[in-house]
């Protein structure tokens, strides 16, 4: 923390011409290069070939490239992100200001269209465009789903992408914190230090302050019959417990940049280039019917294009995210034909998996109202003292109310939220599968419904997060609940051949009746929390959606007005055998490409029930195995 900026930070070598920077040595003048202010140096630096090209310096994309350049010291490796650093910006580094990076400058303002099976909503979808990607911006949750999750990724024709392999790929990325004696006491704090990683570079510890109302939730799911998880992380999350944060012992929001970048900021084979947007890949022709990538185009924001190359044997790997991998592939000719040719883009390789497969987690918000004199992060607003005294003590001690972002998770199965007639109302609802979704996929998650493997997530928020009649000073907290093996399926796929234009965005969510049914259902459920004796000692009253909401239709209906998506896009790229829809192999190259990958969230072909940070980590550290051994 606390970086100087580029320019300073690396001295600006002279200008000879581009041809004499071509050694090793050249690279070691810039790690970080920032294309906005030194255009000029970072054409320079480009002009230099590359063993490896990787677009979108992301959560993923930072992990490989420091893996990759610890690996191979001789060879040279390029980071191109769009967006800029987070360091020293207070809405990346700040645990409580987490979410508040929605519509400024390190948001791509994604926008879904228009949800047909959602009362025709335009859900937002706000995304990271700075180094770091969703580690930069997200809850900082750091939660591993259960086992069975992981499980399915290779029983869909994935070797090598199973719980064991995946689980000792997360604990390399991650080292866990011990809490402090005197929070350990307060909130009864617990490590179980098998399941966990102890070197990585990921901080992760628990928040030294839990709001009061999360310590009554937790009290509020024991009532209810929620059992209480002292270890989620191996392999059995169901239940309530304390969620550890992607935060450090000083209790600072830990990314990808600060974790994975930062120590190796001055290695002599990494270069970062930030406001560097890609365009497309360029292709050509390959041995065996084959295509390759020679490289990348690259826009600069002053308008000017270059193309930057790889050596002959150098790979281009995309982790530009679940929702820009498949734009970007496209661009390039790589996707469904069809849709290539009806904008005109040259066909390099028909793939009609790209863009297809999407999913992301949706989610419903309650919002109550507290008793006074219980207060809440929007006491900041009207309670100028408060927010100085909370200020000081961050500055001064890393204590107090802004090292909190997340603390407390509960994933419930099917079977404690539904009654035995709703259980017999699923298994009718599930009789024959939905379209969109394969029938192995729709196996699979229905085994897991009926096998007790969580499918719906209850956590708190402590603001007022939903509704329109909100109230001057006055204290509110929310409860979001969130399916986690939803049966409908999306897509993305561009509509221009513009980089700059964002692609068709659609989630399609609620598309399956069985998604509508059961988060209504879960929804529902959520108003019992505020029913227990625990939490009425907190909360005044519901004041979204109101007590007026009470008929299963009118639960259904509520959720089609209001759902949102959890910010956890994947699918888009899915690890899938290629006749199955596939676009990667489990080497994660791209099926019909001799030397381009993807390294993000976008290979994951099913949900999770879990947040994903933890395993975005855990597929950086696994491609970084694969490569070396291929």
């Amino acid at each position: 923390m606390g970086r100087l900026t580029p320019e300073k930070h690396f001295p600006v070598p002279s200008s000879p011409p581009p041809s004499t920077l071509t050694s090793k040595a050249d690279v070691s003048l810039a790690t970080l290069v920032d294309l906005d202010s030194s255009p000029e140096l970072g054409k320079r630096f480009l002009s230099q070939k590359f063993e490896y090209i990787i677009a979108g310096g992301g959560t993923s994309g930072l992990a490989l490239a420091r893996r990759l350049s610890e690996k191979y010291p001789k060879k040279r490796i390029l980071v191109l992100e769009a967006g800029g650093s987070g360091v020293d910006r207070p809405v990346v580094t700040v645990p409580q200001r987490s979410f508040s990076f929605i519509a400024t400058d390190i948001d791509w303002l994604y926008t879904a269209y228009p949800q047909v099976h959602a009362s025709n909503q335009s859900i937002n979808l706000s995304s990271g465009k700075v180094l770091g990607g969703g580690s930069a911006v997200n809850g900082l949750v750091w939660s591993r789903p259960p086992k069975k999750d992981w499980d399915d990724f290779a029983q869909l024709g994935s070797p090598g992408w199973d719980w064991e392999t995946l689980f000792k790929s997360s604990r390399k990325s991650e080292t866990v914190n011990a809490p402090a004696a005197p929070f350990a006491r307060v909130y009864g704090y617990t490590i179980e230090p098998t399941s966990h990683g102890h070197s990585g570079p990921v901080d992760a510890s628990y928040p030294p302050y839990i709001p009061l109302q999360y310590l009554k939730f937790i009290d509020a799911a024991l009532e209810l019959g929620h059992p209480l998880n002292p270890d989620p992380y191996a392999g059995n999350n169901t239940g309530v417990s304390f969620s550890l944060s992607s935060q450090t012992p000083r209790n600072t929001r830990e990314t990808s940049e600060f974790a994975y970048l930062d120590p190796v900021l001055h290695s002599k084979n990494l270069l970062v280039c930030i406001h560097a947007l890609v365009t497309k890949l360029d292709i050509s022709s390959a041995p065996k019917g084959q295509i390759k990538s020679t490289g990348v185009e690259v826009k600069f924001p002053d308008g000017s294009l270059v193309s930057v190359k790889i050596k002959s044997h150098g790979e281009v790997i995309l982790s530009a995210g679940a929702i820009r991998t498949p734009q970007l592939l496209e661009l390039s000719g790589i996707g469904n034909k069809e849709i290539l040719r009806k904008l005109n883009i040259p066909v390099k390789l028909d793939l009609p998996g790209v863009g297809e497969n999407y999913k992301d987690h949706p989610i419903t918000i309650m919002t109550y109202k507290l008793k006074p004199p219980f207060l809440s992060f929007d006491a900041f607003a009207f309670n100028a003292t408060l927010k100085q005294e909370q200020q000081e003590l961050y500055e001064k001690k890393r204590l107090g109310w802004l090292t909190f972002a997340q603390g407390v998770l509960n994933f419930a199965t099917a079977q404690t939220i539904l009654n035995e007639k709703e259980l017999q109302v699923a298994d009718k609802l599930l009789q024959i599968k939905p379209d969109g979704i394969s029938q192995e996929e729709f196996d699979l998650t229905k085994k897991k419904i009926f096998d007790g493997i969580p499918q719906v997530e209850y956590f708190m928020f402590n603001t007022f997060s939903a509704g329109s009649n909100k109230e001057n000073n006055t204290n509110y907290v929310s409860l979001a609940i969130s399916t986690h093996h939803p049966l409908s399926r999306g897509s993305i796929h561009i509509n221009t051949t513009s980089i700059d234009d964002h692609p068709k965005i659609n989630p399609n969510v609620l598309k399956s009746e069985w998604d509508t049914w059961f988060l209504a259902k879960a929804t529902a459920y959520g108003r019992r929390f505020s029913e227990t004796v625990s939490f009425k000692e907190i909360i005044d009253e519901e004041v979204f959606p109101g007590l007026d909401v009470q008929t299963d239709e009118q639960w259904q209906q509520f959720i089609k007005d209001t759902i949102n998506i959890d910010y956890h896009s994947c699918g888009t790229a899915s690890l899938l055998p290629r006749e199955k829809n596939g676009v990667v192999d489990p080497n994660l190259k791209v099926y019909g490409t001799t030397n381009i990958r993807v390294v993000d969230t976008s290979i994951m072909p099913l949900l999770i029930a879990a947040h994903l940070q933890i395993t975005a980590y855990a597929i950086a550290e696994r491609a970084a195995d694969i490569i070396r051994l291929t």
